[in-house]
């Protein structure tokens, strides 16, 4: 072991810690998972309230998020021989 990341030992340093406290108090392992989840589901909540405000002052104001779908626009094909297709 010449050579060691530093940041792999901390990640390596926070699993084995995390390990410990999980092993020696099931209890904490279970409020750890919980705060994580609630952060998550908060994170995913003001999401879709940021979206929903968006589209509410974008219909308010008239502003079409999404633009129309524009018609298939056929570009001229000029023929120089049999096998060269050449796009103008």
């Amino acid at each position: 072991m010449e050579y060691l990341n530093p940041v792999l030992f901390l990640i390596l340093f926070a699993e084995v810690c995390l390990g410990i406290t999980a092993w020696r108090s099931p209890r904490f392992l279970r409020r750890l998972a919980a705060h994580l989840l609630t952060r998550a589901d908060v994170a995913e909540l003001s999401r879709a309230e940021t979206e929903r405000r968006l589209k509410v002052w974008m219909d308010e104001f008239g502003v079409n998020v999404e633009p129309a779908p524009k018609a298939a626009v056929q570009m001229p094909i000029r023929r120089f021989s049999q096998d060269e297709v050449k796009v103008s």
